[in-house]
């Protein structure tokens, strides 16, 4: 364009000198030649420079309207790809080029982002190779750079990729977005020379400047959208794992899935899961065939930080900033990054709180295997002599040896009061023992509840009339059977109706009544009334909880180990029942307790 501007006012200036040449000679020439065709001649130039002068103006236009386009396609875009493709397409339309590059530098090397070409060819390798000598030039003048001929411009012409790329017109121009350097438009035509103008030159450098806003914007779109896709998906992934680990408790388990886990998810090709114990650092699983080293697992346990290279990443397994063990990871095919260390960490750290509830559940179940093993082996070796005790006192008592002075007859029955307690409690721990163990054992049958109830009066009877307490009971003969293991029925009664002799003071009253229950059809409700010392609603809160006894002295001057109720309560619920209580302080209490009908009686 420019070459038709320089050729339009050459052509300007020439026709106004013949316009003053033929005035001012027209009376001399006239004289000696023809002026006529002379000046048709001038008409048809000046027709032809009218016609320059038309078509320059078009084109400036055209030019000014596709720079308009670029504008507002640029300035309503956020898209990466769609931005860098409207200003390739945009530059090659503008200014004719056979073909054109996008380029970006990054990391200080510059990578070809787009091509395209004005005939739509697909672009081969070698087609992507560039011109380093102009782009260096660029850099250095840090302004757009046009070569009507690479191949004769001094500048340019002794370098390697002009010569065996065989680069004629080239013109690139800058990327700038506040004085940084982002990239570089590179428009060339290997075929011809001086295809582009310096109007060319103005005009990319104008349009580079709304270019690099526009793909510098984008660049932040695309990034600030990758890194909410990548927010999103580790989120997901660490409600996965925790989700996925938490949902057992076995030590195991846990330490091959959380090591999978993490492997998986930074695209490790080898892990290992090491734990702190007592003989050291224990390997407790391991995914593929690479194995850690021990020296750098010990070097991030005890430093409490990770140790990361683009091979390789140790991750400490820490909870509130105790080491529990670390977690080791070889990469793949593709080596890790600070991006997928960063991930690592937060995986690990919500593994770690699985791994230590784990670890803790493990402690538990064999804190509980031993107290088990303690409670059966002391039961065992309590009731050998226990045994004896009960009989040899028994025989005393009824005189097989003599006579007892009334004083003796005391301490024998003093010896009885005690081996009965110390009877129940054992009975009373292999019951919890059972029970915690999941080993307690019910054999249901269809049951009378008047004869449970009888059992439990029977067993109560001595201290009832010792206290001189009235005892009501009322349980219809029509009362219908329950499904329960008869024992343990009789067993839930005696400890509600003993409590209740216990608690009463002399002279009070104690009930027991059973009835079919309206509230729940199919089952039969058991209520234990008492006017006993009573309990707080505080005291209510935590009555069911082994070995809880309340701090009022009233309840403290009676023997007790805490544990009966809940028992009582474990042992109802078992039977698919449920058990309640209604106190008040000083007043009394009502326990209830549910059993399933028998199903030949519902």
């Amino acid at each position: 364009m420019e070459t038709i501007k320089s050729d339009v006012g050459q052509a300007e200036a020439t026709l106004t000198l013949l316009r003053d040449l033929i005035h001012n000679q027209r009376l001399a020439l006239s004289q000696h030649y023809n002026t006529n065709d002379l000046e048709m001649q001038l008409a048809t130039w000046e027709g032809m420079l009218h016609q320059l002068q038309q078509n320059t103006a078009l084109e400036r236009s055209a030019r000014l309207g596709l720079l308009y386009e670029a504008s507002q396609a640029l300035a309503h875009s956020l898209d990466w790809d769609d931005t860098v493709e409207s200003v390739m397409d945009i530059v090659i339309r503008v200014t004719g080029a056979e073909r054109g590059l996008v380029m970006l530098l990054e990391d200080g090397k510059w990578q070809v982002q787009l091509s395209r070409s004005s005939k739509e060819i697909p672009f081969s390798q070698r087609d992507l190779e560039f011109s380093h000598s102009i782009i260096e030039q660029m850099v250095s003048q840090g302004k757009a750079i046009l070569t009507h001929n690479a191949q004769r411009d001094p500048r340019f012409n002794s370098s390697d990729s002009i010569i065996a790329y065989g680069l004629r017109s080239i013109l690139c121009a800058p990327l700038m977005v506040q004085g940084e350097l982002l990239g570089a438009l590179y428009l060339e035509n290997r075929m011809k020379s001086g295809i582009f103008s310096p109007d060319d030159l103005a005009t990319l450098a104008a349009f580079a400047n709304q270019a690099a806003v526009a793909l510098a914007n984008a660049r932040i779109h695309q990034q600030t959208h990758r890194a909410l896709l990548r927010s999103v998906r580790e989120l997901r992934l660490l409600q996965e794992m925790a989700r996925d680990l938490n949902s057992s408790l076995d030590h195991q388990h846990v330490m091959e899935r959380s090591v999978r886990w993490i492997a998986t998810a930074v695209e490790a090709d080898s892990g290992a899961v090491g734990l702190l114990a007592e003989e050291g650092l224990r390997w407790a699983a391991r995914l593929g065939d690479t194995s850690p080293d021990d020296a750098s697992a010990w070097q991030v346990i005890r430093g409490r930080r990770a140790n990361f290279t683009p091979q390789q990443m140790l991750l400490p397994i820490l909870r509130e900033d105790r080491p529990l063990g670390v977690f080791w990871l070889a990469a793949g095919e593709r080596p890790f990054t600070e991006e997928s260390l960063e991930f690592a960490i937060r995986l690990a750290d919500s593994a770690a709180i699985a791994i230590e509830n784990a670890r803790l559940y493990e402690a538990l179940v064999r804190a509980n295997q031993s107290k088990n093993e303690f409670v059966s082996l002391v039961s065992h070796e309590l009731r050998t002599p226990m045994t004896s005790i009960r009989g040899y006192t028994d025989m005393l008592r009824k005189g097989i040896v003599g006579p007892l002075s009334p004083q003796q007859q005391t301490f024998i029955d003093t010896i009885s009061r005690n081996v009965e307690r110390m009877r129940i409690m054992v009975s009373d721990l292999l019951d919890i023992s059972r029970m915690e163990s999941g080993k307690l054992r019910l054999k249901p049958v269809a049951t009378a509840v008047k004869d449970a109830v009888e059992e439990a009066v029977r067993i109560v009877q001595e201290p009832l009339q010792s206290k001189q307490q009235a005892l009501a009971v009322d349980v219809p003969p029509t009362l219908p059977q329950v499904i329960a293991d008869p024992d343990r029925l009789a067993q839930i009664l005696i400890n509600l109706l003993g409590n209740a002799v216990k608690y009463t003071p002399a002279n009070g009253s104690v009930a027991i009544r059973a009835e079919e229950y309206a509230k729940e059809p199919g089952t039969v409700h058991i209520a234990v009334a008492d006017t006993g010392v009573g309990m707080s609603l505080e005291d209510q809160q935590h009555l069911f909880t082994k070995f809880f006894r309340s701090e009022n002295p009233a309840v403290r001057e009676q023997t007790g180990t805490g544990l009966g109720l809940a028992i009582a309560k474990n042992l109802v619920e078992l039977h698919g029942g449920s058990m309640w209580v209604e106190s008040t302080l000083g007043a009394g209490s009502v326990f209830h307790f549910t059993m399933p009908v028998a199903m030949s009686e519902s």
